[in-house]
């Protein structure tokens, strides 16, 4: 009897917590690192005009097929936007952003520059709620 009064507290329990558990993935950005992308996307982004991905289709452009099955299983595109800055720059250069505490979350994205003289490429992915605003200083 006890013993079944505990499994049916333990089931009650692990329902309710499920339906008030927060999601797997509400921050407001997260970085994907390790991603090799195609040389157009040197051209069509830069460190402070970053190309705007609202769904998979539009990353066909910058990624191969292994690089977008990457993406695929991170980012939900009904949710979620991908950033992509891309650049090339002294080795030092560095991309930081500032989540202002709102509802929706801002995002300021500010770029410094290194000062080392070896040219390096940049490649930064963010991928942020959609309805997250994002600007770059």
């Amino acid at each position: 009897m006890m013993k079944t009064r505990l499994i049916a507290v333990v089931s009650f329990l692990t329902i309710v917590g499920g339906l008030f558990a927060a999601p797997a993935n509400h921050e407001p950005i997260t970085e994907l690192k390790d991603l090799r992308a195609e040389e157009a996307v040197f051209t069509d982004a830069s460190r402070t005009k970053p190309i705007v991905l609202k769904s998979l289709k539009n990353g066909a452009k910058y990624f191969d097929e292994e690089e977008l099955a990457a993406i695929s299983k991170t980012v939900d595109f009904e949710k979620q936007i991908v950033l992509l800055f891309a650049w090339k720059g002294s080795g030092q250069d560095r991309l930081q952003y500032v989540v202002k505490e709102s509802f929706p979350e801002q995002i300021m994205f500010s770029y410094k520059p290194g000062r080392t003289r070896d040219l390096r490429p940049h490649l930064k992915v963010y991928v942020l709620q959609s309805n997250v605003k994002w600007a770059v200083e």
